[in-house]
């Protein structure tokens, strides 16, 4: 998608952000203050979706390269009233759709599906070896979600986002949203607890 998306998604994304206000202003912190803020969390989020840490930070990249392209184009007032965090994630979901229609490479959504409930653990670097074989299992199964379903997931879990912010962020009705996480949820259930070859073919 081009920059026309950058521009026509920002439309439906307004709040009352500080930094929002800072780069309608013209502050030259503002960029940097921008991209300390988001840059983490982004990444994070692309590699749940890549699962390549470097093509991740290509797409953060990018992402941030397009929204600045972008910022320079709004008029004041529409920069100060953006919703920034949504705004960006919508950014780095196009860019890594752009990658997924490319076909360089497979692309997975990365979750940790440790509970049934509204909560999936993180697995962390010092994780045990079993939380690290139930981390893979649970990227496996993910391959095998809709594209749909396992970036709302993604949204919700790896990034705890509210589901107005995933429905700001896809574009979808909020009611859709809950219903892709909460079909995707029950089809990792059933993923995992089959223990079938979930990282076998499609």
């Amino acid at each position: 998608m081009g920059m026309e998306t950058e521009l026509e998604s920002a439309e439906d994304m307004r709040s009352e952000d500080p930094l929002a206000k800072r780069l309608a202003d013209g502050d030259p912190g503002a960029p940097g203050e921008l991209v300390k803020r988001h840059h983490a969390e982004l990444c994070r989020y692309a590699q749940a979706l890549l699962r390549d840490a470097p093509a991740a930070e290509d797409a953060v990249q990018t992402a941030f390269e397009r929204a600045f392209v972008a910022l320079g184009k709004y008029p004041e007032e529409r920069i100060g009233a953006l919703s920034l965090r949504p705004w960006l994630y919508r950014i780095v979901l196009n860019v890594v759709r752009n990658a997924w229609r490319d076909g360089r490479r497979e692309v997975p959504v990365a979750e940790t599906p440790e509970r049934t409930d509204e909560g999936f653990g993180t697995v962390s670097g010092s994780a045990s070896g079993a939380d690290r074989e139930a981390w893979m299992d649970a990227l496996g199964a993910l391959e095998r979600l809709s594209e749909r379903q396992r970036v709302a997931v993604a949204l919700r879990y790896v990034e705890d986002l509210p589901y107005a912010e995933i429905a700001e962020t896809t574009g979808w009705p909020e009611n859709t949203c809950k219903t892709l996480v909460r079909r995707g949820i029950a089809r990792l259930s059933v993923l995992l607890s089959d223990g079938s070859d979930v990282n076998g073919g499609r």
